[in-house]
């Protein structure tokens, strides 16, 4: 099969119809398959020229697409598929979390553009695509996992469930299905530190492995900040300024997922001493640690070296 550029497929085609095949490689790739009402959908064209345009997708990929007639849809073909247009994974990430765009799959930027700190070692796509195909299909990977805190880096069994960007890294929730039945927990995994990723389609998640019964993911918590008492003048108003603060204001609260508040913690540079650390080097202080310190996802948050 040809890999095409988005401009060879605009120019083999048209804008039009290289956007619906675009589409349809995306939606197979990551989310694992794809009806017509998908195109309707999305594209507001008719029953007759989405089954053209995915016949047409067909014949270009002959081996990424088969119609299952048990689910009634077209699925991927995991072992033979090929993308028609390769994507990286930050991309792909950043458009399935907020719809498909066109626009990310042409390689000019419309103004200058640079990203700083990009690391070196690139997220894998192709484990990304199992992690996302298993959290819309509600299935298991089989994967070993390099953790920081672990030296259990043995195969694990994972039922993904949702997926997050902590301002730095991307990221994902998952049911870690102990060896022994019935057991097991909530947690994240960074996408960086997979290894060996292996789908595991006929494996469904059981209701207490899904999302709904994630109750630290489900769970919001307030916190209750205010500018941290070591911050010199200069760097009260830059805080101000750009947390759009009043003048003069120096407390606020925002509502987070009480799961994901360990990264905001980092990310934000918040005390969560009781008494304000004046050696630290902070932004702000959480004033109602007392609140959440009961809260079993918490044990990270307030844990100090």
């Amino acid at each position: 099969m040809e890999s095409f550029t988005y401009e060879k497929l605009v120019e083999n085609y048209n804008a039009q119809r290289a956007e619906r095949f675009a589409y349809i490689d995306f939606v197979l790739r990551f989310l694992g398959g794809l009806n017509r009402s998908d195109l309707l959908d999305f594209f507001g064209i008719g029953e007759a020229a989405a089954s053209k345009e995915i016949a047409e997708y067909k014949k270009l990929s002959a081996n990424n697409v088969d119609y299952d007639r048990v689910l009634r849809k077209n699925v991927i073909l995991r072992e033979s598929f090929k993308p028609l247009i390769d994507i990286d994974a930050e991309t792909a990430l950043e458009m399935l979390a907020s719809g498909f765009n066109k626009n990310k799959l042409y390689s000019r930027p419309m103004l200058p553009y640079q990203r700083i700190g990009a690391t070196p070692h690139h997220l894998n796509t192709d484990f990304v695509s199992k992690v996302t195909r298993a959290i819309y299909s509600q299935t298991a990977i089989r994967c070993n996992y390099i953790s920081g805190n672990s030296r259990n880096h043995g195969e694990r069994t994972l039922l993904p469930t949702a997926f997050f960007y902590d301002g730095q890294s991307w990221m994902f929730r998952a049911f870690h299905r102990e060896p022994t039945k019935g057991k097991g927990n909530f947690k994240c995994f960074d996408f960086s530190r997979l290894a060996n990723v292996n789908e595991a389609p006929n494996d469904v998640a059981s209701p207490p492995e899904t999302l709904p019964q994630d109750t630290d993911w489900q769970l919001v918590v307030p916190l209750q900040l205010t500018l941290h008492p070591s911050l010199s003048s200069s760097k009260v108003d830059t805080l101000t300024q750009e947390f759009g603060l009043n003048k003069g204001q120096r407390e606020f609260v925002i509502t987070e997922k009480a799961v994901l508040v360990y990264y905001l913690k980092k990310h934000w540079k918040i005390d969560v001493n009781d008494i304000p650390n004046r050696e630290g080097n902070y932004n702000f202080h959480l004033k109602n640690s007392d609140s959440l310190k009961h809260l079993h996802c918490m044990e990270n948050v307030f844990k100090f070296p």
